[in-house]
């Protein structure tokens, strides 16, 4: 039995045989034990099998971390479960990313842990009213006996902001404003190129809704005031996406639906990519505490009318349990839909009574900001400095001097943690086994293969092959890669060897063959290889006759290591969901070349130049010290004015000027280099300083050319070595050759002679995993890597 010996006494609030963590001592005077929440024993040798309680008639901000398969999403059910029992008043909402917390309607079924219940005079049961959501998209997909209802969010639920952050774009970018005055005028109403006049749709519209405004709306596609044909297809497509994402719709759910006294509800999340994932949470997050603010309001003020205000409003104090919180409040510049909402949420919530649970198994990835408002924390096994150093920074009262040098928290039990609490009452934190669940835990990874107690190497080797001919069936072939990741996985998961050898034998007795860096089913080879090529000829209209290229400069075993290191990892099923290098090939992307005229200076009249554009990122191409190099914002000068495009070339990088300054530089008077840079400080693209003669500064990351007519710009045909091929494999663009022109023309007053298109080597890998396909490109002039 585990059980820490700590010099330093305990004192805590405390009765003959209890411990109390968040609660204060009158309100344990007045209350005793109601509302305080069974969460565990001490295992310290001094104090040992003392019962531990959480208090949750107060609200707290708890955090839970703890290594995988540690304990910390147990710990996390056993809170929601006691909450649902001993404190009628509250509701619980976890929200659920990996789709284990719908057990929690069925009784324990774990002989070990319903032994341990019953030393405790404790039953196992299921949680009386828990109720499991799950997209309206999926819903039908699913096993009906594992969910209850269905979820979705309105629309008029997201944003501006919300919108963006998911599509991953800059918020004041053109494409921002687009999705920005799309849902001004949708709520509010619109005119047609046609002048046909649209009404008003309120808080009640659609993604098509939003769609059919941008693609009509007299204020959106006019030439003067509207925006771009590039940036408004942008959106429109993004628009396209969100429609298959299965949690949009008109009616949306209603928070009282999810929020109600006594009660657990579990939004399953697990269906739904990262990015809409966190866009799920941060929208639920930032109404139930609005909804808390506007109820709590009521309640001070015994103000109690009827309406359909109070019927979406009136939510009871609600505790949000959330898993894997590392990512969606991640450390850092990193930031997501659901990182503001959150943190306003610990921020604002205790007042109108939110509380907030988190767990994660990566305490040194979570948001700061966070971290600075928990009052309990539960840290299970942690084997990463990092992590632990946060830990230890983080405990809200001290750590014992055993527990930070000896290695302890590296080697603590499953089920075991160590608990702090930010009460006065508190002189240390201490040691705790988590009691055994009354409901049915789903989150023990060897159960999610169903596979029940020890292995042999036998065993594992055959539910290995069995997995692979599957897969095999499944997409006609599985990656050596992917292969090794498998068993390397079982090998950590199970601490056992699998013999590869033996592994391939029963494979290949099965009719599965090597075929180069693959195993493929015996007979499909050429019916793979004639998939493949079906498939590339089809990806792409080809250009006819030959066209001019560069040279590539790059070995394929050069991109074959940088695709390698490209790769990312993904653990979301039992075996992980690693990506592979499943191909490699040289492709080419388009270079519009744009010859024009520009004119030079006064009395020297018009001269010839050329410039470079790339066709798949909408930036201008230069030649830089290391090889080729591109532009970044260009395209969103396109959007601007004469003069907002002349401010922000002026302003280099790091460098700040005043109006007086920038008007000089520009060519522009003083008042409309102000005006200028003050509309590009709302737009979000400068930051203004408050100093006496405020001064401009970048407020993007953008690169941008201050005079495209020099030699690094004009240069490219001579700097690499251009040859001719009659056929070659391309890369689709994302602006039209027609469009190339206005790039150079964002710089000054041009007269466009051609455009010819060129093509620039890149190679594709192609990255596999069991989410799908994944494509990047890799420049074989210089090695850059760039997301397609």
């Amino acid at each position: 039995m585990f059980s820490p010996e700590v010099d330093d006494e305990l004192s805590v609030l405390k009765d003959s045989d209890s411990i109390f963590i968040g609660r204060d001592k009158s309100t344990l005077d007045k209350y005793g034990r109601d509302g305080a929440l069974l969460t565990g024993k001490v295992i310290e040798k001094d104090d040992f099998g003392k019962l531990v309680y959480l208090d949750a008639l107060s609200p707290h901000v708890i955090f839970i971390s703890g290594a995988r398969g540690s304990g910390k999403s147990y710990s996390l059910s056993v809170i929601a479960e006691e909450l649902s029992s001993k404190n009628p008043n509250a509701a619980s909402v976890i929200v659920d990313p990996v789709g284990i917390f719908w057990s929690m309607k069925y009784p324990n079924q774990d002989e070990g842990e319903v032994e341990a219940l019953a030393e405790m005079g404790l039953d196992p049961r299921g949680v009386d009213d828990v109720r499991v959501f799950v997209p309206e998209g999926v819903s039908n997909k699913i096993a009906e006996d594992t969910y209850d209802l269905d979820y979705a969010l309105k629309p008029s639920d997201l944003t501006a902001e919300d919108w963006t952050l998911t599509f991953g774009m800059d918020r004041f970018s053109p494409k921002g404003m687009v999705i920005e005055k799309a849902i001004e005028l949708v709520e509010n109403g619109y005119e047609t190129e046609d002048n046909e006049k649209i009404k008003e749709k309120g808080d009640s519209y659609s993604v098509q809704d939003l769609i059919d405004c941008i693609n009509s709306a007299k204020k959106i596609k006019s030439s003067g005031k509207g925006f771009s044909s590039a940036s408004r297809r942008a959106i429109v497509s993004r628009l396209e996406s969100a429609k298959s994402w299965g949690v949009l719709s008109k009616s949306g759910v209603s928070l009282t639906e999810l929020c109600k006294e006594g009660a657990i509800s579990v939004i399953d999340v697990s269906f739904l990519e990262e990015d809409v994932m966190s866009l799920v949470i941060g929208i639920l997050a930032r109404k139930i505490l609005n909804a808390r603010k506007i109820s709590a309001r009521r309640t001070s003020m015994k103000k109690f009318a009827l309406d359909s205000d109070v019927l979406e409003t009136d939510i009871p104090p609600t505790w949000l349990f959330i898993d894997e919180a590392h990512t969606l409040v991640p450390s850092g510049s990193g930031k997501t839909p659901a990182s503001e909402p959150l943190i306003e949420y610990v921020k604002q919530g205790r007042r109108p009574g939110c509380s907030l649970v988190l767990a994660t198994q990566q305490p040194s990835a979570i948001d700061t900001k966070v971290l600075s408002q928990l009052d309990v924390l539960m840290c299970h096994k942690l084997v990463f400095d990092r992590d632990l150093k946060e830990v230890m920074k983080r405990m809200p009262t001290s750590i014992p001097k055993e527990y930070k040098k000896s290695g302890l928290m590296k080697k603590l039990p499953i089920g075991c943690c160590i608990v702090g609490d930010r009460s006065d009452a508190s002189s240390r934190a201490f040691a705790m086994k988590v009691r055994p669940r009354f409901s049915q835990h789903e989150g023990r990874e060897i159960k999610s293969i169903g596979m029940e107690g020890e292995m042999s190497e036998e065993e594992l080797t055959n539910a290995l092959t069995k997995l692979v001919l599957s897969r095999i069936e499944n997409k006609g072939r599985i990656h050596e890669d992917a292969l090794d990741d498998l068993v390397d996985t079982i090998e950590r998961r199970y601490d056992t060897e699998i013999d590869r050898d033996n592994l391939l034998g029963k494979l290949k007795s099965k009719g599965v063959l090597r075929k180069e860096d693959h195993l493929v089913a015996e007979g499909a080879e050429g019916l793979e290889e004639e998939k493949e090529k079906s498939k590339e000829e089809s990806a792409s209209a080809e250009p006819e006759g030959n066209v001019t290229v560069f040279k590539p400069k790059m070995s394929e075993k050069k991109a074959k290591e940088i695709a390698k290191k490209t790769k990312k990892s993904k653990f979301l099923g039992v075996f992980g969901k690693e990506e592979f290098l499943r191909a490699l090939k040289l492709k080419y992307k388009p270079v519009y070349k744009v010859d024009y005229d520009y004119y030079k200076k006064k009395g020297q009249g018009f001269r010839k130049s050329v410039c470079f554009v790339d066709a798949t990122e909408a930036e201008i191409l230069a030649v830089g010290k290391n090889g080729l190099v591109k532009s970044k914002g260009v395209s969103e000068l396109l959007e601007m004015s004469k003069s907002k495009r002349k401010i922000l070339i002026a302003l280099k990088k790091g460098k700040s000027a005043s109006a007086k300054t920038l008007a000089k530089i520009a060519d522009v008077s003083e008042g409309t280099a102000r005006k200028s840079a003050n509309e590009l400080v709302e737009e979000g693209f400068l930051n203004a300083s408050e100093n006496k003669v405020k001064a401009y500064s970048l407020a993007k990351d953008l690169d941008l050319p201050e005079d495209i007519t020099r030699s690094e710009y004009t240069s490219l045909e001579s700097r690499f070595v251009m040859d001719e091929k009659a056929e070659v494999k391309t890369v689709e663009p994302v602006i039209e050759k027609d469009s190339a022109e206005d790039f150079p023309s964002a710089f000054g007053e041009i007269g466009h002679e051609s455009t010819e298109v060129i093509y620039l080597p890149v190679y594709e890998a192609t990255l596999l995993s069991e989410d799908g396909e994944r494509k990047i490109l890799i420049n074989a002039l210089n090695g850059e890597v760039t997301g397609k």
